[in-house]
């Protein structure tokens, strides 16, 4: 069972006592001020790096459980505990290993795992000795190796599994393809060269064996963020950037002592790692991770009511896909859970969806805003006990500033949109990152000409400040679809959609278009037994969508919409599917079907580039090639018709 101290009230706070962390709730907007006003963010918590935070949690109560991991069939029984003393002891060993591993390189770990302890232990003893690259092991193999590459990294730590997966296995194959790479590491091995645990018991009683680097604005962890297809951007986040963000999350989601948080969002992403996982041991509170798949476990989630009551879960941070599920399932009520605070983000939150949940459960789902490259979380809904302003992303969060303002063609700021009008939504304070490892990428990351002369993150979302400071979101500028220069918010054909008895699930997307550059497109997932023609959606389209051009040109019915790993709407990978779609299309008007063909497009780049190459075993394909070439470069991408034998 996990450990509960006696209970304390939900909004209580506690004086700091050093070295104790500062346990304050912030309830509303005047404990903001007065945060920001009376303290740094060092001020907050105790340690500037994450060893010294969680060694400080772990010498306040070594024999509590830090980390709880549940596992099919029996949830009620813990797969794995792991207390504070063990956790800090851990991160000690793993930190020493990857040090020595290294050699006379600097210390940079990839860590490709489940959601398993020892993902934690491996990120947080990276950071400890160099830096940690968090990896999605649904990525590609050349996109995972694009990134290693890319971060040059020393070590990897991984499960058999994944290797298997992606290259049969083949380690040497791996260390061949990342020159920089020494050591690959299994968590999941029988003992041997490879194995992690055996590994690091090489180094236990040991201590830090090193001198580390005590900077903690230094790069520590380089987080990818991006979809499944391409190559993920590297960001560059710091110790400081996430433990001030990690304090702002514990203080909006509940910084009890005896809190325990549900864990179900992957390491790999912020969401997991900074706000779920190093937010609750920042704390000392117990993390109960719900499996090594998470919330993509069926499982997990159609038990999780049983879950919440047994483990006593306090709260806990989701995303809406999430939380519909949890709604549908049957027995769960207001009276038999602990949860005083379950946060929502990815994407946005729809109304009746909050208001069902808490007639249901007595629960406020409450809707943040954050981005990778500010180190997560950004602003939140307070909880004083009554409903969120359903519909905004909340307020912004101590030491973060959020502003809607104009940007020239050139990304240069112009003027800061008063209370409600619409711009591009920029982030401010000391949460923003040094940006991109690829520094390439920056000139479209910070905002040239701000008035104060700050770091400031364009966010590529779009939206408004309300006169009481609450954030609007009302979609990301690049998800615009821009026809013929008119500019259609994709929410428009959602929200119509949506409307239909028979979607599941919709997304809007842009489809190139030789004339007016994009012609708007939606694909749509049914619900379970439902059967409509894509002409019926696209007749209810034109009767509900307000905007003549921003109906859809075409209505897809998929068995299933994509989503990220952390349960959003993938659509990058939508845009691409579209853009397949349009140049097969142009492909078949130009070629005769003997022609065998493939398209492929390639979103790497700053720009897309499509691929098409041709079999020209009858000679039928080289004049067609030629109009096809003229064709495609009257669209907004690059593009290569290749003919081959």
């Amino acid at each position: 069972m996990v450990h509960s101290p006696a209970p304390a009230h939900p909004h209580s706070r506690v004086d700091p006592t050093p070295p104790r962390i500062l346990r304050r709730r912030i309830a509303n907007r005047d404990d903001i001020t007065s945060i920001e006003t009376t303290f740094s963010p060092d001020d907050l918590r105790t340690g500037a790096t994450f060893y010294d935070a969680l060694a400080a949690a772990a010498a306040e109560h070594p024999d509590k459980n830090a980390i709880v991991t549940i596992e099919p069939p029996d949830f009620l029984v813990p797969a794995r505990v792991v207390t504070y003393r063990e956790l800090i002891g851990s991160i000690e060993r793993a930190a020493s290993l990857f040090h020595d591993r290294a050699g006379d390189s600097p210390s940079v770990v990839a860590v490709m795992l489940p959601m398993l302890p020892e993902g934690l232990v491996a990120i947080w003893g990276a950071a400890t000795s160099g830096i940690a690259v968090p990896l999605n092991p649904f990525l590609e193999l050349s996109s995972l190796v694009r990134i290693m590459n890319d971060a040059r990294c020393t070590t990897l730590v991984t499960v058999r599994g994944t290797v298997d997966e992606k290259c049969g296995g083949d380690v040497e194959a791996i260390l061949e393809a990342v020159p920089t790479l020494q050591s690959v590491f299994f968590v999941d091995g029988p003992d041997g060269p490879h194995d992690l645990l055996t590994a690091m018991d090489s180094y236990a009683g040991s201590g830090l064996t090193f001198d580390r680097d005590l900077d903690p604005h230094r790069d520590a962890v380089l987080m990818p963020t991006g979809g499944t297809t391409g190559t993920p951007k590297l960001v560059r986040m710091s110790q400081f950037g996430q433990l001030t963000v990690t304090w702002n999350v514990g203080a909006l989601m509940g910084p009890r002592p005896d809190g325990v948080v549900a864990h179900g969002m992957p390491n790999f992403h912020c969401g997991g790692s900074v706000s779920l996982g190093l937010r609750a041991l920042l704390y000392g509170q117990t993390l109960l991770t719900m499996t090594s798949e998470g919330y993509r476990n069926r499982a997990v989630v159609e038990k999780f009511w049983d879950i919440a009551r047994h483990y006593r879960v306090t709260s806990l941070l989701a995303t809406p896909t999430t939380a519909q599920a949890l709604l549908s399932l049957p027995g769960g009520s207001r009276k038999d859970h602990c949860i005083e605070d379950f946060h929502v983000g990815g994407s946005a939150v729809p109304t009746e969806l909050v208001r069902a949940f808490h007639e249901r459960f007595g629960i406020w789902l409450r809707e943040n805003w954050g981005m990778t490259e500010v180190h997560g979380t950004v602003t939140g809904h307070l909880n004083d006990g009554s409903a969120p302003r359903i519909g905004s992303a909340g307020t912004p969060l101590p030491f973060c500033q959020v502003r809607a303002i104009e940007l020239d063609d050139e990304g240069r700021f112009v003027r800061q949109c008063p209370p409600g009008e619409r711009g591009t939504l920029v982030i401010g304070g000391p949460i923003v990152s040094q940006g991109y490892l690829n520094e390439e990428l920056n000139k479209d990351f910070f905002v040239v000409g701000m008035p104060d002369g700050k770091a400031w993150a364009n966010t590529g979302d779009l939206g408004t400040v309300d006169e009481d400071g609450y954030v609007w979101v009302s979609g990301r500028a690049k998800d615009l679809i821009i026809r013929g220069g008119h500019n259609i918010d994709p929410s428009e054909i959602e929200y119509a959609l949506d409307r239909h008895p028979a979607v599941h699930l919709v997304a809007a997307v842009g489809r190139p278009d030789a004339a007016k550059g994009e012609l708007p497109v939606a694909f749509v997932q049914l619900e379970e037994g439902a059967t409509v023609e894509p002409g019926e959606l696209l007749a209810f389209c034109r009767e509900h969508v307000q905007e003549r051009a921003a109906t859809p040109v075409e209505v897809i019915v998929l068995d299933q919409l994509p989503l990220t790993p952390v349960g959003k709407l993938a659509k990058p990978v939508l845009r691409m599917l579209a853009t397949e779609r349009e140049v097969h299309a142009q492909v078949r008007a130009v070629l005769p079907d003997s022609v065998a063909y493939e398209v492929r497009v390639d979103n790497t780049g700053l720009r897309p580039l499509v691929v098409v190459d041709l079999s020209d075993e009858d000679g039928e394909a080289l004049e067609g090639a030629r109009v096809l070439r003229e064709r495609l470069a009257h669209y907004e991408f690059d593009s290569d018709v290749r003919v081959g034998g």
